[in-house]
């Protein structure tokens, strides 16, 4: 299927200036400080100038710290800068990344915590369910902003490269803005094939293993999978799935669906009925924690820790900078292709990989409409998506969510409570009492209305 996506007007072969990059959300200081290093080292990019962005001046300012050493140890001399201001971050600019986390790690914990009031119990709940709803509502503000930021003031047809979750709801809630080409990138993908790696014992670092996939964001299915040099179609993947089959839940599902579903479990299950439940024990049955790691509030807050190894890591490099070489894999090439998508669409090379856009008929079966993730190819400045065909139960359950994602995404650009009921009453893991989906939304909006700007 050759069906491009309509980001921007005309032919681009490649950017004639300097590209100007911008890391939205850079104070992450695990994520900023290694997707920096990532595009600076990039041979596309040996002229670009990086700008780090957050709200945080003091985190920023760590991560900026952190990534001018880095790279003049690693020899590259591009012109590296850190600010709080939106507006002289994205001047000029000819590629974003998004990756903001509104509310951080707290108000995550609430998405995921406060539906188990009324029994609903949500592993993630950052990106599907009532508690990824929420999440999306509270980031729109901020990532509406960010992108008519850009859509003003950043170069010609400039990209915005959205990871933050919900991604499909908050990449399609920025997609209607003029000037702007905007695609969104998961890695779950990459999580899906390590996976069948461990499972099937081979050594990645020795050999590739790589999969198609398709489906809704944390919600995919393998299409079509390579270990070396041997290609794999359904039903040479059938003949492995019980070998890659590494908790419950994922041979229930294949035995359900008739396809392997990709990424770590506590993702998908989330999107499909009749798996998180009592009677399952919310997960544990399928070999899934209720809750997030990252969010337990048994566990000591991870940022915390993040910014205590940072802080170790600049004192000993600040002090003696040869320490840096023995760093290893902090200073090497994330496993994140941002820098590879980014380089594509500034040089109208090719790159092929896994995208989250506008469905647009790839999926068959799915509205055009609904935002999802699926192969494509980037050339010549533009998206091509490739058709992708579903087994028919799953396909219906990438077209309910596509659906219930559409209109959140609408809410997102206006709030409107109805329709994020209606949204909702399609979602798996939401009661069927349309009553009771008003009241939670209600008192969820409420917590935080000054963050969702809801009326």
């Amino acid at each position: 299927m050759q069906d491009a996506v309509g980001l921007g007007r005309g032919r681009i072969r490649g950017m004639t200036t300097a590209p100007v990059l911008a890391i939205v959300g850079a104070g992450s200081l695990n994520w900023g400080r290694h997707i920096a290093i990532d595009l600076l080292t990039n041979p596309a990019f040996a002229q670009a100038e990086l700008r780090l962005i957050d709200i945080d001046a003091e985190r920023v300012s760590l991560v900026h710290r952190w990534v001018v050493l880095v790279a003049r140890h690693l020899g590259l001399t591009q012109r590296i800068t850190a600010t709080t201001d939106l507006r002289t971050g994205l001047t000029g600019c000819t590629g974003c990344i998004t990756g903001i986390a509104v509310g951080g790690d707290r108000l995550w914990r609430y998405d995921a915590l406060y539906p188990q009031l009324d029994g609903i119990f949500q592993p993630v709940g950052d990106s599907i369910g009532i508690g990824g709803a929420i999440r999306a509502l509270r980031h729109a503000p901020a990532l509406r902003r960010i992108a008519v930021t850009l859509s003003e003031v950043g170069g010609h047809e400039p990209v915005l490269l959205q990871v933050a979750n919900p991604l499909n709801v908050l990449t399609a809630a920025v997609s209607d803005l003029p000037r702007l080409r905007v695609v969104g990138y998961c890695h779950g993908h990459d999580d899906t094939a390590q996976i069948i790696a461990q499972a099937l014992g081979v050594d990645r670092s020795t050999t590739r293993v790589a999969c198609d996939v398709a489906g809704n964001n944390h919600n995919i299915a393998v299409t079509s999978l390579e270990i070396g040099e041997r290609s794999y179609d359904q039903a040479g993947i059938a003949s492995l799935a019980p070998r890659i089959f590494d908790c419950p839940w994922r041979e229930v599902a294949y035995g359900r669906y008739g396809v392997l579903i990709g990424n770590y479990a506590r993702h998908p299950v989330e999107y499909l009925p009749g798996f998180i439940t009592a009677e399952h024990g919310y997960g544990r049955a399928w070999g899934i924690p209720p809750i997030a790691e990252q969010i337990d509030p048994l566990l000591p807050p991870r940022q915390d820790r993040a910014r205590e190894d940072l802080l170790a890591r600049l004192t000993a490099a600040e002090a003696d900078p040869a320490v840096i070489a023995t760093w290893g894999y902090e200073i090497a090439h994330s496993r994140e292709p941002l820098d590879h998508i980014l380089a594509a669409f500034h040089t109208g090379h090719r790159w092929r990989g896994t995208l989250n856009v506008f469905n647009q008929g790839a999926i068959a079966g799915v509205d055009a409409d609904a935002h999802v993730e699926l192969p494509c190819i980037i050339e010549g400045g533009r998206v091509v998506r490739q058709s992708v065909h579903l087994p028919e139960r799953f396909t219906a359950e990438v077209a309910r969510v596509g659906r219930e994602q559409a209109m959140l995404a609408r809410c997102c650009r206006a709030y409107d409570e109805d329709l994020l009921v209606e949204a909702l009453a399609l979602d798996a893991l939401m009661p069927s009492d349309r009553t009771v989906i008003r009241r939670i939304a209600r008192e969820m909006v409420a917590f935080q209305r000054d963050l969702i700007g809801a009326s």
